[in-house]
């Protein structure tokens, strides 16, 4: 796939993962486990802002397929989660109640990818 394209799809998937993180939280206002509601609005909130901000940087480092690829998991992980918790809490619908946590920790996995590719870029930069 383009680069360009493949950028595109990420931050429109990003822009669908920010409109749903709006509407959880003013849901989260109105409905029992609003706790649990409101930390999956800022799931998804938090990271449909990152992952627009790691392809925007994508298009300035060395290899940007990286750190579109680091785009997509995290957007991924922040999907599980907040789907997870949302159908739990909205429709006590838990299929499998394990997707939360796997969302979780592939978040915090492209977090770190995201550091360890910065650090990278910036050595890599350092050696011109």
């Amino acid at each position: 796939m383009p680069p360009e394209r493949s950028a595109s799809l990420i931050v429109a998937t990003a822009g669908l993962l920010g409109a749903a993180g709006v509407s959880l939280a003013a849901t989260a206002a109105h409905v029992d486990g609003a706790v649990a509601l409101r930390a999956a609005a800022e799931m998804a909130l938090v990271h449909a802002a990152a992952a627009i901000a790691i392809v925007a940087y994508a298009n300035h480092a060395r290899r940007p397929g990286v750190f579109r690829w680091i785009a997509t998991a995290m957007l991924a992980g922040a999907l599980l989660f907040v789907s997870s918790v949302s159908l739990g809490v909205l429709a006590d619908f838990r299929p499998l109640p394990a997707l939360a946590p796997v969302g979780g920790t592939v978040t915090i996995v492209a977090w770190l990818a995201v550091f360890l590719s910065a650090i990278f870029e910036a050595a890599r930069a350092g050696g011109r």
